[in-house]
């Protein structure tokens, strides 16, 4: 045993041990433990940016751009940790993704991005690598204002009462062949509400053409109050009465008379279709003298208003 330890074999065996281990430290300090790469010493970060905007430089003056994509993404690639921080977060940063349209004149035309103002030590890559933008001459008109509610945005019961904005009209500017179509600009009610009340708030405005297609363009002041005022789905029908029970036996017969002739009912206008008068049970089994009863009132699918009625009883002795 002791010569194996001085032998050149056992020598040779250290050796091989020591040679693999220091190799796989080396292999494992290539990737640090959140999987950023490192070449040598600098290590390299790495970040995608979704939805950065497209900052499209032309002549505002006497062009209007559009069926253009708004915004991009970007792969940006760092050996500064704090530099890519500073660049991902949008108040901080630096570097733009840029269109160039200097110098084009009307038409169609694909657009190169290029990402410029990146901080030394830094490279990224933008997708889309180009852009389509229609350039037209700029033109800017006057048009009416309207407010607009879809039917499918009142809760079951509910319709339009009125609808007012507070602007009467506004300037639209778009291309020369866009703002011939447009035909009046709406305030529109957010898709997301469903109104049982009155309603009142700032919304966006939109230029559309007489089919109600929204057009492109940019529309001064950009926002209105639309108020919509609601009603409910009424309908006024007669209150009748049913008798039920056994007439006492001293009695000819009872005669009543009701606080009201008619009521109203409110509900979907396919419950109002669906009724047309509104019927009172009055229990006279135990009726043997003059009297007062409170009945109840209620029909299928609909709110009764008022929701009770007084009867009147006078009877009449054999």
């Amino acid at each position: 045993m002791k010569k194996l330890f001085n032998s050149h074999v056992w020598l040779a065996l250290v050796s091989i041990f020591l040679s693999v281990l220091l190799f796989l430290t080396a292999a494992a300090s290539q990737y640090n433990n959140s999987g950023t790469q490192t070449s040598g010493l600098a290590e390299t970060y790495t970040h995608t940016l979704s939805d950065v905007p497209i900052d499209i430089k032309y002549d505002s003056d006497q062009y209007f751009i559009s069926g253009y994509s708004y915004e991009a993404e970007v792969y940006l690639t760092s050996t500064n940790r704090v530099k890519l921080d500073s660049e991902i977060n949008s108040d901080t940063r630096s570097f733009k993704v840029v269109a160039d349209l200097t110098g084009l004149s009307t038409g169609t035309t694909t657009a190169p991005l290029q990402v410029t103002d990146l901080p030394s030590g830094m490279t990224a890559a933008v997708l889309p690598e180009n852009i389509s933008v229609t350039i037209g001459k700029k033109k800017t008109k006057t048009f009416p204002v309207q407010g607009q509610v879809e039917s499918n945005q009142f809760a079951a019961g509910y319709a339009l009462k009125k609808v007012s904005v507070n602007l009467t009209e506004v300037e639209v500017t778009s291309d020369e062949t866009t703002i011939e179509q447009v035909d009046h600009v709406i305030a529109r009610l957010p898709e997301d509400e469903v109104l049982d009340s009155d309603y009142s708030g700032r919304v966006t405005l939109q230029a559309v053409a007489s089919d109600g297609k929204i057009l492109a363009s940019v529309i001064e002041p950009a926002k209105a109050t639309l108020t919509v005022n609601v009603k409910k789905l009424t309908k006024t029908v007669p209150l009748t009465v049913k008798t039920t029970g056994t007439l006492a036996s001293n009695l000819e017969s009872v005669d009543y008379k009701l606080s009201q002739d008619t009521v109203t009912i409110s509900g979907t206008q396919e419950a109002l279709d669906a009724v047309d008068q509104v019927v009172a049970e009055i229990d006279i089994s135990d009726v043997t003298k003059d009297t007062s009863k409170t009945l109840n009132l209620s029909a299928d699918n609909v709110t009764v208003d008022p929701s009770a009625v007084t009867v009147e009883l006078t009877t009449k002795k054999k």
